[in-house]
């Protein structure tokens, strides 16, 4: 996914491959919210934790980008793996700390379904309930988001949020 709401110089990228490294088009880079959405320079997705447009910056573990990649991995390419997917964007919201806690869990839900995402994945669970929490669930559903959340790998029936909210499809590993 590029934030083509970004793409200052309106060439319709907002991430290029330069030297043999895809980097933010430098064209692009303003340090203005050229969207209006009241991140700036989101190019590609957002760090809730870090509060920048660099989603890999303070990975607490590379779980989600493994299950986005199973998710949207470019089928019959002839490297790596395949995915049942052949036209998916991947929006990275970085919401996890570095120890395990993801503390900007429900915002980046908001950034994903305010940002147009029709599925956010949600790689991970707590087992609290909050209001509040469903109601951002609602409040991603109802801008048209569908939500999947991991119910956990355990083997056991334990409390998991998100998956428990309503709304949500709950997903157990196999």
């Amino acid at each position: 996914w590029q934030n083509l709401g970004e793409d200052f110089d309106n060439d319709g990228k907002t991430l290029e491959f330069i030297g043999g490294d895809w980097v933010f088009d430098p064209d692009d880079i303003n340090n203005f919210d050229d969207d209006g959405n009241g991140f700036t320079d989101d190019f590609i997705g957002w760090d809730i934790i870090a509060n920048n447009n660099d989603p890999d910056h303070n990975s607490g573990g590379d779980h989600g980008t493994h299950c986005a990649g199973i998710a949207a991995g470019v089928t019959n390419n002839g490297m790596g793996i395949a995915s049942i997917s052949w036209n998916v964007k991947a929006m990275p919201v970085q919401v996890a700390l570095p120890s395990g806690s993801y503390d900007g869990a429900y915002d980046g839900i908001i950034y994903a379904a305010e940002n147009g995402a029709d599925i956010i994945s949600n790689s991970w669970g707590v087992s609290t309930y909050s209001q509040a929490e469903q109601e951002v669930i609602t409040y991603a559903q109802q801008l048209g988001s569908i939500l999947v959340a991991a119910a956990g790998n355990g083997n056991t029936i334990p409390t998991s949020y998100p998956s428990d909210y309503f709304d949500v499809i709950s997903v157990a590993s196999v």
